[in-house]
């Protein structure tokens, strides 16, 4: 696995950007299925599908645009208790990494305090082993906060140019 300043590179946040059909969800099944590869039972993958829970395969739990707000209310739970124990966690099967993947994003940012909570998930998630892959077609100011924002561009990147084509 490639390192970066000691971190795994899968130990970063990640986005996915890339107009419709251009391939974000194909994209994003190929990064969970390789991540449980490398890495079994010490990751857990965490979804939130705006358009509708059970599209992805691969997540160990899953919710819509409407459970947003809890889940990574609970993310950040798990934050808070791995940071008061440990300064940098150490995945386990009994404690995984926790990846949560956002699948067509935009409905969730416009929601504020579901914005707010992936921001502070974003700021503090990765000392715990808790960490995102936001796909989105959308990275207008209007629909991103400026702070949430700069934690995704200047993380790992990835742009879906070409539209996905049926054999």
């Amino acid at each position: 696995m490639r390192e970066r300043e000691g971190n795994p590179v899968n130990a970063t946040h990640h986005l996915i950007v890339g107009r419709a059909c251009s391939g974000k969800t194909r994209t994003l099944q190929q990064l969970i299925a390789a991540e449980k590869a490398a890495h079994g039972p010490a990751v857990a993958v965490w979804g939130i599908e705006p358009t509708g829970p059970g599209r992805m395969a691969g997540l160990d739990r899953t919710v819509g645009a409407d459970q947003a707000a809890a889940l990574l209310t609970e993310a950040l739970a798990v934050v808070a208790e791995r940071t008061a124990r440990h300064r940098d966690h150490e995945p386990t099967p009994n404690e995984p990494r926790i990846r949560i993947v956002i699948d067509d994003a935009e409905p969730v940012l416009r929601d504020t305090e579901t914005a707010h909570l992936l921001h502070r998930l974003a700021a503090t998630g990765r000392t715990a082993a808790v960490t995102t892959i936001v796909a989105a077609s959308d990275m207008t100011a209007a629909t991103w906060l400026p702070a949430l924002r700069r934690h995704y561009v200047n993380g790992e990147v990835t742009i879906c140019e070409h539209p996905r084509t049926e054999a």
